[in-house]
C-alpha cells in the first residue's frame, strides 16, 4: 500500500491534477488568504489510541496574507492527555511557525504550486517531559500542487522533514474534494510519513467536510484513522472547528 500511495502522489504531481487541503485535513494546499486578510482556524481536535487519548483544547491556526502569494502561519494548542493508567495532564503542545509562498498560479500556469517551510518547536520543555509534545526541533520544506476543475479540487504535497532528535522523514499527502452544493464540500485524504528510505511509514485515511455559513464563517470537520503505525497503536483522529476569514 505504501508504494501505491507514493505512486498516486507522484502521478498527481506530474499531471497537476485537481485540490483542497489545509484544515480540517492534514495535507496543506497552495492557497493563501490574500493581501491583508486573516484566515484563522479554531477547533477541538483529538487523537485516540488504545492506551491514551490526547485533546487539543483548542487547536489554534492563525494565517495572515502578505500580498497575493505569501502566507504567515502560527499554530499551537493547549493539550490535555489522558492515559489509561494515569489521570489527565495538561500543558502547551508544540508550536509551529511557517511561511507559505505560492510561486505558480492556475490562471497563468494551469495549476497552483507553493512551498511551505515550517519550524516546529517547544515553548516549554516541561511539555516534552510530560509527553505532551515531541522532543527536539523539526524543520520541514514540503511543496504543494493543486488544480480545480469544475466541482473537483485536488491537492498533493511532498517534502522532507528533519529533526534535531531522531531520524529525518518524508511527508506526503493527496487530497480530493467535491462540491456537493455551492456552500458544501466533501473531502477525502491519504496522508503519510516515512523514513527517508520509505519504510516504517505511518499512513492515515481521513475524510472531511467544509460548509460555508457565510464567506467569513466556515464549518470545518474531519475524522480519520491510521491504516498503519509501526511504532505504536493506530490512532483514531478527529477535528471539529470553525474557520474565520476577514
Amino acid at each position: 500500500m505504501r508504494q501505491l500511495a507514493i505512486a498516486a502522489i507522484a502521478l498527481c504531481i506530474t499531471r497537476a491534477a485537481f485540490a483542497q487541503g489545509g484544515p480540517p485535513m492534514i495535507t496543506d494546499d497552495p492557497g493563501t488568504p490574500g493581501p491583508g486578510k486573516w484566515e484563522n482556524n479554531v477547533a477541538i481536535a483529538f487523537e485516540h489510541r488504545s492506551d491514551e487519548t490526547a485533546y487539543d483544547l483548542p487547536a489554534i491556526d492563525l494565517n495572515y496574507g502578505v500580498g497575493e502569494h505569501i502566507q504567515l502561519t502560527l499554530q499551537t494548542a493547549p493539550v490535555l492527555l489522558k492515559r489509561n493508567d494515569h489521570g489527565p495532564i495538561g500543558g502547551l503542545g508544540g508550536t509551529e511557525a511557517a511561511l507559505k509562498w505560492r510561486f505558480l498560479d492556475q490562471e497563468t500556469s494551469g495549476f497552483d504550486m507553493s512551498m511551505f517551510p515550517r519550524g516546529i518547536f517547544n515553548v516549554t520543555q516541561s511539555s516534552v517531559r510530560r509527553g505532551l509534545a515531541e522532543d527536539g526541533t523539526r524543520f520541514q520544506i514540503p511543496f504543494q500542487i493543486a488544480k480545480t476543475y469544475g466541482r473537483w479540487h485536488t491537492d498533493a504535497e511532498f517534502g522532507p522533514r528533519a529533526s534535531t532528535i531522531g531520524r529525518s522523514e518524508w511527508l506526503y499527502g493527496i487530497v480530493a474534494g467535491y462540491d456537493v452544493a455551492k456552500p458544501t464540500m466533501l473531502i477525502a485524504e491519504l496522508h503519510g510519513t516515512s523514513r527517508m528510505n520509505f519504510t516504517r511509514d505511518v499512513l492515515t485515511l481521513n475524510v472531511g467536510l467544509r460548509h460555508e455559513f457565510t464567506e467569513n464563517y466556515i464549518l470545518i470537520l474531519s475524522m480519520g484513522h491510521e491504516l498503519r503505525s509501526p511504532d505504536q497503536p493506530t490512532a483514531l483522529i478527529g477535528y471539529f472547528g470553525m474557520q474565520f476569514v476577514y
